[in-house]
């Protein structure tokens, strides 16, 4: 990187932060300002991923069930009327995802 093109960035420490930094640098085997690049890098891609509490994420849990039409709340199972019409065979059958002999 030419030394043209970089920008320089300062912050300050607490004592007791300076030297949990410092010693986590000696353990990666980087210079101080090696791990400020790296951790500056990540910070800035961490907040730049998706938002999982983002209103797009949660609009869906948010719906209420009053709020849906009636016929999105019909379950065949429970309708009277529409299992009472069956009128097949009582032939039995096996479901295509059932492996043979296993039904």
């Amino acid at each position: 990187m030419s030394r043209n093109n970089t920008k320089h960035v300062q912050t300050e420490l607490k004592e007791d932060e300076y030297e949990r930094f410092l010693e986590f640098a000696r353990e990666h085997g980087l210079s101080l300002k090696e791990a400020s690049h790296e951790a500056l890098i990540e910070w800035v891609e961490r907040q730049q991923r998706a938002d999982p509490n983002d209103r797009a994420f949660t609009v869906l849990d948010e719906l209420d069930a009053d709020a849906l039409p009636e016929s999105a709340e019909t379950d065949a199972r429970e309708e009277d009327d529409l299992t009472g019409e069956w009128h097949g065979s009582e032939e039995s059958f096996t479901l295509a995802d059932d492996p043979p002999g296993q039904s």
